[in-house]
């Protein structure tokens, strides 16, 4: 069969002609693979061409869709008409599919480097003679990750900063020398780390730093104070420093006691006690040190035991831990969540007030007790900025639902302002106009509309203003990529070339040093769409975050490919779903990453838990799913669009109620349309009522995926 793919392939190339590579990656990233392989063979057969960018792509179409050994065997019979080497690339194809043993099969035993490369997880280490000198710097990397722990000299140090600016994961190599020569005197560890910190940052990164200054006693009261706010043992550190610093200010703050208590240091925090010889100290101490020793009972007793002549801070604090000690006894949540919304209300100045409320109106949210979420939404809203763009999109929503629509819009136009490129921008958008059809401002509502489906114009509720406006959405441009025009996309083709192609990976993910944009799209021709849709996940997040902007729409062709179309279409012909909603569940579901595996154990691109192909297996008669399976492309797409296919049919053919089944179980799917119908003409007030947080995003994300699609397809 594979012969017979080869050979059909190859004549099929023959034939193609006038194609370029910005419309071969536009071939590949709708998913027209085979199309994609035979104009690729064409070029290689031809054309002037650089032949490295045509086989980098020529493998990540494969890599894609997890048929590396049919790319091997295409490769083999390259090699035997072209008379060349193409090993490099079978063994990068095999790195990055996870299967290192059959790489190291390929490599020459005096590639030394490339097998400990291959060898990088595994507790059998290759034997090595003599290290050969490093030619590039992927074998630098290589060697200073051999290299143990305390042997570098300054200069191969050095060197590995300065790689570290290409490959990001070598900063790691070089904090493991500074850790160990943490406490030595003299100045070139603070220039070492002076010019790493130039481009490498994490949270190890900067412990090290501020073991550092602790060791130095180095460092501003004001620098100290600013690390309580890190969390964990970075807190903890800038406590203690800041109790050496000034003792009589910072030994009786609770602020202080809370963050060493929460570390481990409960002596240290009772010694404090002790020094202070304060009540009022004491016993807000106390409750911390209760709660962090999950002695609830006590905490609850403790904080009603507090005298009412005590001061409003002392109260403050035992209103709070009494709330907390309510919620982890698992008392009724009306009952810990009230308590959370009265310390709110009671201590607004609080520095928890507006967090407090904002879990408190969570819970109403989610039993649609609407009047009840609006009240603490606003309590949140009104005492600080807790939850950010969501707490003004749900505040405005509970307003709205409760039938106070003019104060949910005022909400809303408020959040627009406070976070305009937020993830909740849309939504709040899209539901200003629906409050204004229902005052009848139907001119302000158009306009709203429009604007939605203008400035969101990938998103849920951008896609569905577009729909209800009669707006064509605009046409997904694909660029021409020379891969040669930059020095790390470059450097990804000569990677992958040499064998070493999951750090051409990883480089082009964790690398500053070229445009995050090109880096992704670099990623996505390889192959690596879970990489490169995280990559643009994150750099959508920063955008937003920065408050200037949000995903380019000339990246949406690499944040939306479809690598698996034909399979996939081929899978449902004759099913009642589309093709369109299984591939938008397959972005959600895993990235289209074919060895995707939850916490829960969920496996593959569409995430089967193996009860649920159990469940499937008998009733299709299929065969059961075991191991690797799970892994196979052909076998997650079948058993998940079946499974998906039924709930559609058991809800009678809507894909909101199938999609809600899919995620949250078909149980409470049915339990919802109960509670709340689905009007099938206003879909979104359904899905804004769904209590699961999870499953509510959900269904908006693979709609608004599957809308996509249904455009990229056709």
């Amino acid at each position: 069969m594979r012969i017979f793919l080869l050979i059909t392939l190859l004549v099929a190339a023959c034939s193609v002609s006038g194609y370029s590579l910005e419309s071969i990656d536009s071939l590949a990233l709708t998913g027209r693979n085979s199309l994609a392989v035979s104009a690729l063979l064409e070029l290689l057969r031809e054309s002037n061409i650089d032949s490295h960018q045509l086989l980098f792509r020529l493998t990540g179409i494969y890599h894609a869709t997890g048929r590396e050994d049919d790319c091997i065997l295409l490769l083999d019979s390259i090699e035997r008409a072209r008379n060349i080497d193409l090993s490099g690339w079978k063994i990068s194809l095999l790195d990055l599919s996870c299967r290192p043993e059959e790489a190291l099969l390929l490599v020459s035993e005096n590639d030394i480097l490339l097998r400990f490369w291959l060898a990088r997880d595994s507790d059998e280490r290759p034997v090595s003679g003599t290290l050969p000198v490093p030619e590039n710097i992927a074998e630098r990397a290589v060697r200073s990750m051999i290299c143990p722990d305390g042997q570098m000299n300054k200069g191969q140090i050095d060197q590995t900063v300065n790689d570290s600016r290409i490959l990001p994961f070598l900063g790691d190599e070089v904090c493991d020398e500074l850790e160990i020569t943490l406490e030595t005197a003299g100045s070139w560890w603070d220039e070492v780390a002076f010019d790493l910190a130039a481009f490498h940052e994490n949270d190890r990164f900067e412990l090290l730093q501020i073991k550092r200054e602790k060791f130095l006693f180095s460092g501003t009261i004001e620098m100290w104070e600013e690390r309580l706010d890190r969390g964990g043992q970075i807190s903890a550190i800038a406590a203690m420093v800041l109790i050496g610093m000034d003792m009589e200010k910072w030994s009786k703050s609770w602020r202080i006691t809370d963050i060493l208590v929460e570390e481990g240091y409960i002596s240290t925090a009772e010694s404090l006690a002790v020094i202070a010889d304060d009540p009022v100290f004491s016993s807000g101490m106390t409750m911390s040190i209760l709660r962090e020793t999950s002695r609830f009972t006590d905490l609850l007793t403790f904080c009603d035991s507090i005298a009412d002549d005590s001061p409003d801070s002392l109260h403050a604090r035992a209103a709070l831990y009494r709330a907390r000690a309510q919620r982890a006894l698992k008392m009724p949540p009306g009952e810990y969540y009230s308590s959370y919304h009265r310390f709110a209300e009671d201590y607004p100045s609080h520095p928890t007030a507006s967090e407090a409320a904002y879990l408190t109106a969570k819970y109403y949210d989610s039993e649609r007790n609407w009047p009840a979420a609006a009240d603490a939404y606003m309590t949140s809203l009104s005492v600080g900025n807790y939850g950010g763009a969501l707490a003004y999109w749900r505040g405005g929503f509970c307003h709205y639902m409760c039938g106070k629509g003019n104060i949910g819009d005022s909400i809303w136009v408020e959040g627009i302002r406070a976070y305009p490129f937020s993830a909740w921008c849309d939504e709040m958008l899209f539901w200003r106009a629906r409050y204004c059809n229902r005052t009848g401002n139907t001119t302000l509502e158009n306009a709203l509309l429009l604007e939605t489906a203008q400035e969101h114009s990938w998103e849920f509720y951008g896609l569905l203003a577009a729909g209800r406006t009669g707006r064509t959405p605009g046409k997904i441009e694909y660029p021409l990529l020379d891969l040669s025009d930059d020095p790390v996309t470059s450097l990804a083709v000569e990677m992958m070339k040499d064998g070493y192609g999951a750090m051409a990976s990883l480089m082009l993910y964790t690398t500053d040093a070229c445009d995050p944009g090109l880096r992704a799209a670099v990623l996505s021709l390889m192959g690596e769409h879970r990489e490169c849709l995280a990559l643009l996940r994150r750099y959508d997040r920063e955008l937003r975050s920065a408050g200037v902007g949000m995903l380019p729409d000339s990246l949406l062709c690499f944040y939306f490919p479809a690598p698996y179309r034909e399979l996939t279409e081929s899978t449902v012909s004759s099913m009642n779903i589309d093709a369109s909603i299984v591939t938008g569940l397959m972005r959600q579901e895993s990235y289209f990453n074919r060895l995707a595996r939850s916490w829960i154990g969920a496996k593959g691109l569409i995430q089967l838990m193996p009860g649920t192909a159990g469940d499937i297996a008998r009733w299709y008669g299929l065969p059961v799913l075991s191991g690797n399976d799970f892994y196979i492309p052909e076998n997650s797409i079948l058993y998940g669009s079946l499974y998906l296919a039924r709930q559609n049919s058991a809800f009678n053919g809507s894909s909101v109620l199938a999609l809600a089944a899919y995620n949250a179980g078909p149980g409470n799917a049915a339990k919802w349309m109960e509670a709340f119908p689905l009007d099938l003409s206003d879909p979104e007030l359904f899905i804004e009522q769904i209590p699961f947080t999870e499953t509510r995003g959900y269904v908006k994300h693979v709609l608004a995926n599957s809308w996509l699609y249904s455009e990229i397809l056709n």
